[in-house]
Protein backbone atom coordinates (compact mmCIF):
# COMPACT_ATOMS: atom_id res chain seq x y z
CA UNK A 1 0.00 0.00 0.00
CA UNK A 2 1.09 3.85 -1.05
CA UNK A 3 1.13 6.40 1.48
CA UNK A 4 1.36 10.27 1.57
CA UNK A 5 1.22 13.18 3.82
CA UNK A 6 -2.23 14.61 4.85
CA UNK A 7 -2.25 17.81 7.46
CA UNK A 8 -5.03 17.03 9.99
CA UNK A 9 -7.72 19.27 9.91
CA UNK A 10 -8.63 21.29 13.42
CA UNK A 11 -9.77 19.35 15.85
CA UNK A 12 -11.29 19.64 19.79
CA UNK A 13 -7.82 17.06 20.31
CA UNK A 14 -5.20 20.08 20.21
CA UNK A 15 -1.97 18.17 20.08
CA UNK A 16 -3.56 16.76 17.32
CA UNK A 17 -4.18 19.61 15.11
CA UNK A 18 -2.15 20.66 11.76
CA UNK A 19 -0.43 16.85 12.64
CA UNK A 20 1.09 15.47 9.38
CA UNK A 21 -0.14 11.83 8.87
CA UNK A 22 0.30 9.24 6.50
CA UNK A 23 -2.62 8.56 4.61
CA UNK A 24 -3.05 5.83 1.64
CA UNK A 25 -2.21 7.13 -1.67
CA UNK A 26 -6.06 5.62 -2.76
CA UNK A 27 -9.12 5.46 -0.65
CA UNK A 28 -9.54 2.30 0.75
CA UNK A 29 -13.01 2.44 -0.21
CA UNK A 30 -13.45 3.31 -3.58
CA UNK A 31 -10.12 3.47 -4.98
CA UNK A 32 -10.69 6.46 -6.50
CA UNK A 33 -6.83 9.19 -5.24
CA UNK A 34 -7.15 10.32 -1.81
CA UNK A 35 -7.86 13.52 -0.68
CA UNK A 36 -9.63 13.10 2.48
CA UNK A 37 -11.16 15.14 5.15
CA UNK A 38 -8.21 14.17 8.03
CA UNK A 39 -9.21 14.57 11.68
CA UNK A 40 -7.32 13.78 14.69
CA UNK A 41 -10.02 11.75 16.81
CA UNK A 42 -7.76 10.85 19.61
CA UNK A 43 -4.84 10.13 21.69
CA UNK A 44 -2.89 7.79 24.02
CA UNK A 45 0.92 8.77 24.67
CA UNK A 46 2.51 8.37 21.74
CA UNK A 47 -0.54 7.09 19.90
CA UNK A 48 -3.05 8.59 17.68
CA UNK A 49 -6.46 7.56 16.05
CA UNK A 50 -7.90 9.77 12.95
CA UNK A 51 -10.55 9.72 10.92
CA UNK A 52 -10.76 10.23 7.03
CA UNK A 53 -13.34 10.84 5.36
CA UNK A 54 -13.30 10.63 1.31
CA UNK A 55 -14.68 13.29 -0.54
CA UNK A 56 -15.66 10.84 -3.58
CA UNK A 57 -17.43 7.91 -2.06
CA UNK A 58 -18.07 9.86 1.26
CA UNK A 59 -17.36 7.07 3.25
CA UNK A 60 -14.72 6.94 6.54
CA UNK A 61 -11.61 4.98 6.48
CA UNK A 62 -9.76 5.10 9.62
CA UNK A 63 -6.44 5.28 11.01
CA UNK A 64 -3.74 4.19 13.60
CA UNK A 65 -0.52 6.96 13.90
CA UNK A 66 2.54 7.13 15.89
CA UNK A 67 2.75 10.69 16.43
CA UNK A 68 6.17 11.14 18.54
CA UNK A 69 8.17 12.18 15.26
CA UNK A 70 6.87 16.05 13.22
CA UNK A 71 4.90 13.40 10.83
CA UNK A 72 2.70 10.75 12.00
CA UNK A 73 3.65 7.23 11.03
CA UNK A 74 0.74 4.90 9.91
CA UNK A 75 0.91 1.41 12.10
CA UNK A 76 -2.80 0.33 11.03
CA UNK A 77 -5.40 1.31 8.71
CA UNK A 78 -9.22 0.17 8.62
CA UNK A 79 -10.41 -0.98 6.18
CA UNK A 80 -6.84 -2.52 5.36
CA UNK A 81 -7.68 -3.95 1.35
CA UNK A 82 -6.15 -1.24 -1.27
CA UNK A 83 -8.74 -1.29 -4.42
CA UNK A 84 -7.61 -1.69 -7.68
CA UNK A 85 -6.55 1.63 -9.56
CA UNK A 86 -9.25 2.00 -11.80
CA UNK A 87 -8.99 4.55 -14.46
CA UNK A 88 -10.32 7.96 -13.02
CA UNK A 89 -12.58 8.39 -16.69
CA UNK A 90 -13.90 5.02 -16.00
CA UNK A 91 -15.41 5.89 -12.57
CA UNK A 92 -17.07 8.60 -13.48
CA UNK A 93 -18.49 7.38 -16.63
CA UNK A 94 -19.96 4.49 -14.93
CA UNK A 95 -20.10 4.89 -11.31
CA UNK A 96 -22.57 1.79 -10.78
CA UNK A 97 -19.69 0.06 -12.53
CA UNK A 98 -16.93 1.16 -10.43
CA UNK A 99 -19.26 0.67 -7.18
CA UNK A 100 -19.94 -3.17 -8.78
CA UNK A 101 -16.22 -3.65 -8.97
CA UNK A 102 -15.23 -2.68 -5.82
CA UNK A 103 -17.75 -4.68 -4.09
CA UNK A 104 -16.28 -7.89 -6.55
CA UNK A 105 -13.07 -7.10 -5.16
CA UNK A 106 -13.71 -7.40 -1.12
CA UNK A 107 -15.71 -10.43 -2.27
CA UNK A 108 -12.14 -11.78 -3.56
CA UNK A 109 -10.16 -10.18 -0.49
CA UNK A 110 -12.23 -11.78 1.71
CA UNK A 111 -11.85 -15.42 0.17
CA UNK A 112 -15.72 -15.15 -1.34
CA UNK A 113 -14.32 -16.00 -4.58
CA UNK A 114 -17.64 -17.34 -6.14
CA UNK A 115 -19.33 -14.23 -5.51
CA UNK A 116 -16.40 -11.66 -6.78
CA UNK A 117 -16.24 -14.24 -9.89
CA UNK A 118 -20.19 -13.53 -10.49
CA UNK A 119 -19.74 -9.93 -9.36
CA UNK A 120 -16.88 -9.37 -12.27
CA UNK A 121 -19.01 -10.82 -14.79
CA UNK A 122 -21.60 -7.74 -13.55
CA UNK A 123 -19.06 -5.46 -14.12
CA UNK A 124 -18.58 -6.51 -17.73
CA UNK A 125 -22.34 -6.00 -18.79
CA UNK A 126 -22.83 -2.69 -17.17
CA UNK A 127 -19.59 -1.43 -18.34
CA UNK A 128 -20.50 -2.79 -21.71
CA UNK A 129 -24.29 -1.58 -21.71
CA UNK A 130 -23.57 1.84 -20.11
CA UNK A 131 -20.88 2.60 -23.07
CA UNK A 132 -23.03 1.22 -25.89
CA UNK A 133 -25.34 3.80 -24.50
CA UNK A 134 -23.73 6.63 -24.62
CA UNK A 135 -21.70 5.71 -28.18
CA UNK A 136 -25.49 5.72 -29.53
CA UNK A 137 -25.20 1.95 -30.49
CA UNK A 138 -28.51 0.96 -29.76
CA UNK A 139 -31.72 2.42 -28.15
CA UNK A 140 -32.47 2.34 -24.08
CA UNK A 141 -34.83 -0.82 -24.29
CA UNK A 142 -32.55 -2.62 -26.54
CA UNK A 143 -30.07 -2.25 -24.75
CA UNK A 144 -31.63 -2.72 -21.31
CA UNK A 145 -32.90 -6.49 -22.85
CA UNK A 146 -30.22 -7.83 -24.72
CA UNK A 147 -27.95 -10.50 -22.79
CA UNK A 148 -24.28 -10.22 -22.54
CA UNK A 149 -23.52 -12.88 -25.20
CA UNK A 150 -26.00 -11.15 -27.81
CA UNK A 151 -24.61 -7.68 -26.70
CA UNK A 152 -20.78 -8.46 -27.06
CA UNK A 153 -21.22 -9.78 -30.36
CA UNK A 154 -23.43 -6.36 -31.61
CA UNK A 155 -21.91 -3.98 -29.94
CA UNK A 156 -18.37 -4.68 -30.72
CA UNK A 157 -18.91 -7.18 -34.47
CA UNK A 158 -15.59 -5.23 -36.11
CA UNK A 159 -13.43 -5.58 -32.95
CA UNK A 160 -12.09 -8.96 -32.28
CA UNK A 161 -9.53 -7.87 -29.49
CA UNK A 162 -12.87 -6.02 -27.26
CA UNK A 163 -14.55 -9.03 -28.23
CA UNK A 164 -11.97 -11.20 -26.93
CA UNK A 165 -11.26 -9.66 -23.21
CA UNK A 166 -15.05 -9.58 -22.93
CA UNK A 167 -15.98 -13.16 -24.24
CA UNK A 168 -13.48 -14.40 -21.52
CA UNK A 169 -14.93 -12.60 -18.72
CA UNK A 170 -18.63 -13.42 -19.46
CA UNK A 171 -17.74 -17.13 -19.77
CA UNK A 172 -15.42 -17.67 -16.75
CA UNK A 173 -18.29 -15.35 -14.98
CA UNK A 174 -20.85 -17.60 -16.30
CA UNK A 175 -19.17 -20.32 -14.65
CA UNK A 176 -18.69 -18.99 -11.00
CA UNK A 177 -22.39 -19.01 -11.33
CA UNK A 178 -22.96 -22.67 -12.50
CA UNK A 179 -23.66 -25.45 -10.27
CA UNK A 180 -21.38 -27.34 -12.14
CA UNK A 181 -17.68 -25.71 -13.40
CA UNK A 182 -16.48 -26.73 -16.29
CA UNK A 183 -12.54 -25.34 -15.49
CA UNK A 184 -11.11 -24.97 -12.86
CA UNK A 185 -9.36 -21.42 -13.82
CA UNK A 186 -7.86 -18.98 -11.59
CA UNK A 187 -10.03 -15.63 -10.82
CA UNK A 188 -6.98 -13.60 -11.66
CA UNK A 189 -7.38 -14.77 -15.43
CA UNK A 190 -10.55 -13.23 -15.17
CA UNK A 191 -9.84 -10.04 -13.43
CA UNK A 192 -6.80 -9.63 -15.80
CA UNK A 193 -9.52 -9.85 -19.03
CA UNK A 194 -11.71 -7.66 -17.29
CA UNK A 195 -9.08 -5.07 -17.03
CA UNK A 196 -7.99 -5.11 -20.52
CA UNK A 197 -11.71 -4.16 -21.33
CA UNK A 198 -11.54 -1.83 -18.97
CA UNK A 199 -8.87 -0.43 -20.73
CA UNK A 200 -10.25 -0.49 -23.79
CA UNK A 201 -13.45 1.71 -22.78
CA UNK A 202 -10.98 4.27 -21.02
CA UNK A 203 -9.54 4.66 -24.41
CA UNK A 204 -12.43 4.77 -26.48
CA UNK A 205 -14.01 7.39 -24.13
CA UNK A 206 -10.08 9.61 -24.05
CA UNK A 207 -10.57 9.61 -28.11
CA UNK A 208 -14.31 10.45 -27.26
CA UNK A 209 -13.42 13.28 -25.07
CA UNK A 210 -10.22 14.56 -26.07
CA UNK A 211 -8.67 17.42 -24.20
CA UNK A 212 -6.94 19.20 -27.39
CA UNK A 213 -8.97 22.95 -26.60
CA UNK A 214 -7.25 22.46 -22.76
CA UNK A 215 -3.71 21.77 -24.58
CA UNK A 216 -4.39 24.57 -26.98
CA UNK A 217 -5.38 26.87 -24.68
CA UNK A 218 -2.35 26.08 -22.06
CA UNK A 219 0.16 26.83 -24.85
CA UNK A 220 -1.39 30.02 -25.17
CA UNK A 221 -1.07 31.15 -21.87
CA UNK A 222 2.35 29.99 -21.95
CA UNK A 223 3.14 31.65 -25.28
CA UNK A 224 1.93 34.44 -23.56
CA UNK A 225 3.65 34.84 -20.18
CA UNK A 226 7.34 33.66 -22.07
Amino acid sequence: MEFKIKIAEPSTKTVLDRKKVHIPTLCPNCGVSNNPVTKGVASAQKIAFFSHLCTSCNAYHFSLQDIEKDIGICKAIFPSNQPSDLPEQVVSFSPRFAKMYRDAEFAENNNAVDLAGVGYRACLEILLKDYAFDFNLAEYEEIAKINLNNAISKFFKEDTSVQTAADVVRILGNDYAHWRQEEEFDLSILKAYLNIFVQIINTKLMLKNPLLVEIRNSRIIRLFFY
